[in-house]
């Protein structure tokens, strides 16, 4: 693939405007100090902007981190589980381990979250949207979720917020590690990494596999849905110059998950009428298959002792997908794309100026992404490959006054071949009172999420009727929050007012005469507001809490008619505290309660919407270190076995234990 001459044209001048804006800069400020990063406790933010690091006490974004302690401390295998102790955030997973596991931020649709795997967009292509079900935690070093609008820094799909997840890279000398564990529903799961670095070059392999026997997800059968994931990665970059940094990223991931299907299937002429099982999960013999490979490769050059940096980047994220039933293939469609771009990066400071720390960030890419079906049943048609390419141009300003006041503005500009051009903006603030151990933060953004290939193109014209005429949906959002320290920082509470509008909101209709699905922009608009709150104490110094509680009102209109969203609990909440009875043993008790929501129902008897119960989650974990080089770790998941389902009609698994080791070896 190759720049367009329009591109080409930008990037010079891009650069070249860079040259003399730094030219400036440089000339007024030279006794300028390099502009350093430092952290708050430890954390450093890194999805707050492209390329650059952000204090976490710096950034007006409502945030959560969870680090690589944190998933160990858990117990947790599976990144969306992680996500439910974050507040703002819904998950719903369809039946057993691999079935479509989608987030929600702040009441907004699963394609309205951008993931992030270091750098590289992982949605898929087709869809529009990441399904977590693939993503386990082993080799994980953080996960941060940032709410609210992010299209003007990340562009289509960042329009509730971005879950950013950044992998371990190599530590100082040779090191290995190991873990295995087993237990209920025939699991088992083997990973391990191996990594080396020295004071110019770094590197880190990792693999991991996990097999599980599963359960049943129809409460009508008794036949368990088998789920298996194998991921093998390498992360690593050189300085083959001091001035020069090339890092690179592959992640490659294959699954294979059983799934018990909805029965559709009418009793048959003359009325074709809905058969007894209409609607119903039922045991079936259905598969799916998914590969995944995503790549990144980044260069970057620092010049003027660090405070001016360029970037030159290319990411790909391939996909394949094929469905089987009764062990026969029946279904498949690839995904691709790339992007490449520019970026650059400014630092300076004018300490008598407010003693004031400036960053400007510019960037343009472009992207191409492809789809096509590849099923056995496909028509030639429906096998025709569709491409589009969008190119995006970002700038973004950060300024820092006294120590105190952090604010932050981007805009981007995105040229849509196939659909309408779209502009996004993000506007952000952070004060901090010292004194008094408070701070002020909050945001206001535009984001948009582009229509899907399906619903672009259809692809299944005896099925799904596509619309061209589509347009990207558009949010706006803002959030104000206090976040309070007492006891010295021993108890720390955010509470954070949000709110957002959707419009042209992408739905599908049944029109007459054909009655087959059609996707249309919506005239109405929809809101979403609420509440989140988190508390982080230490109470001791052998004990740590953290707890969330976030109330969401989620309603999409049809004229006259207002409902509720569905999958949208009102009342969440969590809370994990870790004791740590020595330097050696430790334990962590996790709680996640998710209140009612409404699902759909296709079942006749039973009126769509319907109301689901609540349910409370309970894991319990303990560890041990057996030595500085093994430990050893037990886990009970659903402690007080709660009969629940999160998606209407599929069953959820019930209390289970675990157990395993991890060992480590080298400096």
């Amino acid at each position: 693939m190759s720049f367009s001459k329009p591109f080409a044209f930008r990037l010079v001048l891009g650069a070249c405007t860079s040259t003399i804006a730094i030219a400036s800069l440089w000339a007024g400020n030279a006794s300028a100090q390099s502009a350093g990063v430092t952290t708050l406790e430890g954390i450093v933010i890194e999805g707050d902007s492209r390329g650059t690091d952000v204090d976490a006490e710096k950034v007006g974004t409502a945030v959560t981190v969870i680090t690589g302690e944190e998933l160990q401390q858990r117990g947790i295998t599976y990144v969306s589980e992680a996500l439910r102790s974050v507040p703002g955030v819904s998950i719903s997973r369809s039946g057993p381990f691999g079935g479509l596991t989608q987030a929600r931020i702040r009441g907004a649709e699963g394609n309205h979250t951008l993931v992030i795997i270091d750098g590289i967009e992982v949605s898929d292509p087709g869809q529009g949207e990441f399904d977590l079900s693939t993503l386990v935690t082993e080799n994980i070093e953080r996960i941060e979720v940032l709410r609210g609008a992010q299209s003007a820094l990340w562009g289509s799909n960042a329009t509730a917020g971005v879950i950013n997840i950044i992998t371990k890279k190599a530590e100082p000398g040779a090191r290995v590690g190991i873990k295995a564990e087993g237990g209920s529903f025939g699991t088992k799961l083997l990973s391990g990494y191996a990594s080396a670095a020295n004071t110019w070059a770094r590197g880190i392999v990792s693999a991991s596999g996990l097999d599980t026997d599963g359960y049943s997800s129809s409460p009508y059968g008794d036949e368990d849905d088998e789920y298996d994931n194998r991921t093998i990665s390498f992360k690593g970059d050189a300085d083959v110059l001091p001035f020069l940094n090339i890092d690179g990223v592959v992640r490659k991931t294959r699954t294979r998950a059983q799934f018990d299907p909805q029965d559709f299937s009418d009793s048959g002429p003359p009325f074709f009428t809905p058969g007894p099982n209409y609607g119903l999960v039922v045991d079936g013999d259905r598969s799916s298959a998914v590969d995944q490979l995503f790549a990144a490769t980044r260069a970057t050059l620092s010049t003027f002792d660090g405070h001016w940096k360029h970037s030159v980047f290319f990411n790909r994220t391939d996909y394949e997908t094929e469905g089987f039933a009764d062990q026969v293939r029946n279904s498949g469609n690839k995904g691709t794309r790339d992007s490449f771009g520019y970026q650059t990066t400014v630092q300076f400071n004018t300490p008598s100026i407010a003693n004031a720390k400036h960053t400007i960030v510019g960037l343009i890419e472009e992207e191409t992404e492809t789809f096509r079906n590849t099923g056995p049943f496909d028509t030639p048609a429906q096998r025709d490959k569709k491409e589009r390419t969008l190119q995006g141009h970002v700038a973004e300003y950060r300024l820092e006054l006294f120590d105190s006041l952090f604010l932050t503005g981007a805009y981007r500009f995105d040229k849509n071949d196939a659909f309408d051009d779209a502009e996004t903006y993000r506007f952000t603030a952070a004060y901090l009172l010292a004194q008094t151990g408070t701070r002020f933060h909050g945001s206001y953004g535009k984001g948009v999420t582009n229509p899907t290939f399906v619903e672009q193109f259809g692809f299944f014209p005896d099925q799904f009727i596509g619309n061209p005429n589509l347009v990207p949906e558009e949010s706006i959002s803002w959030d104000v929050g206090i976040e309070q320290s007492f006891f010295n920082k021993a108890l720390l509470v955010d509470v954070t007012y949000f709110r957002a509008k959707l419009k042209n909101e992408i739905d599908t209709i049944f029109p007459a005469p054909s009655f087959l699905a059609t996707p249309i922009n919506l005239e109405d608009e929809s809101t979403r507001e609420g509440i989140e709150i988190t508390v982080t104490a230490r109470p001791t110094d052998n004990l740590d809490i953290v707890a969330t509680y976030t109330h969401l009102d989620a309603y999409q209109t049809r004229g006259a008619l207002t409902a509720r969203e569905i999958r949208r609990p009102e009342h969440q909440a969590s809370l994990n505290a870790t004791y740590r009875f020595s330097e050696r043993a430790r334990t962590t008790v996790s709680a996640v309660y998710n209140g009612e929501a409404y699902d759909s129902s296709f079942v006749p008897s039973v009126p769509s919407p319907v109301l689901l119960d609540g349910y409370t989650l309970v894991t319990v974990v303990g560890e041990y270190d057996l030595s500085d080089q093994l430990t050893a770790f037990a886990r009970v998941e659903n402690v007080l076995n709660e009969d629940y389902q999160e998606v209407f009609g599929y069953e959820t698994a019930e209390i289970a234990a675990y157990a395993g080791v991890r060992m480590r070896f080298g400096d």
